[in-house]
């Protein structure tokens, strides 16, 4: 709702009212914004989940009209104003709280494990990943835990360093667009799924990154990806591609499509065709 509330500041601003005027709002070709109005009705979220977008400048939208996930951007559609109050996410389906608290893991992880990672984002993303896995086990055990849940706010918070300094997002991100856009899934459960085994396919370019998650976990010197998995399959959520029914018959059409996702040029090892999405894809089967 945060992202919509978002993209309705723009057609608000530049008089679009239908989903082909949106169009207009797309980055040109080579990149550039387009030459857009800023808002003028400003936005203030009381989040009651943990994907974060309240705390970005970036809009996503799914083009229904070809199943693609987009960003939209401009500086001032970011809220005005953000209040964190655990005490109404108590109202939020179990399922959802806790697969939102997985974007959140998955952007701190992204950030930590880029190859494009700096300090600053670092300082946060780190911080950020250490209060969401001791909180979202708490918020799991006794979902009256106010404190926890207010841990896990801030650590979504936190997890969006990264993108505020600056570090793009992986291929964990850019499939899940694919499996949210084609597939209806919700985003949360892409990362549950993606994360750990874009994890294990990247270990051979940032084993030392890698290894900085699994200590801010509280498992140093463990296999982070293993324990990322382990930490999924303890909240209960989703952790293949074939427990939300997706199939091998799927995967080059996926493959395809994530190629021309933002972010999986931007992944660490580097991703040279649809042949090694599919590698990805067949560790998350």
């Amino acid at each position: 709702m945060t992202d919509g509330a978002k993209a309705v500041q723009l057609c608000l601003a530049n008089d679009i009212r239908t989903a082909e005027a949106l169009d207009q709002c797309r980055a040109r070709p080579d990149g550039t914004p387009p030459d857009l109005r800023p808002p003028t009705v400003r936005q203030i979220t009381v989040p009651t989940t943990l994907s974060a977008g309240e705390f970005s400048a970036i809009s996503g939208i799914t083009d229904e009209r070809r199943k693609v996930k987009e960003l939209f951007r401009h500086p001032l559609i970011i809220p005005r104003a953000v209040m964190l109050d655990p005490a109404i996410t108590v109202h939020t389906p179990e399922w959802l709280f806790l697969s939102t608290g997985i974007r959140a893991v998955d952007h701190c992880v992204e950030g930590i494990c880029s190859g494009e990672a700096n300090p600053y984002a670092d300082a946060q993303a780190l911080h950020g990943l250490s209060l969401l896995t001791r909180g979202l086990p708490r918020v799991k055990a006794d979902p009256g835990d106010i404190e926890a849940r207010l841990d896990c706010q801030i650590g979504s918070w936190l997890s969006m360093g990264p993108l505020a300094g600056g570090v793009p997002m992986g291929a964990s991100h850019g499939i899940g667009y694919v499996l949210g856009a084609v597939f209806d899934i919700p985003h949360g459960h892409t990362s549950c799924i993606m994360l750990p085994a874009v994890m294990r396919w990247n270990k051979a370019v940032n084993a030392e990154r890698q290894a900085l998650v699994a200590a801010a976990m509280g498992h140093p010197g463990e296999d982070a990806g293993e324990v990322l998995d382990a930490f999924i399959a303890g909240l209960g959520m989703p952790r293949s591609l074939g427990a939300v029914k997706i199939g091998p018959e799927s995967f080059d059409m996926m493959a395809e499509q994530a190629m021309g996702t933002p972010w999986v040029p931007r992944n660490p090892r580097p991703i040279k065709g649809p042949a090694q999405i599919r590698e990805i894809l067949e560790l998350a089967a």
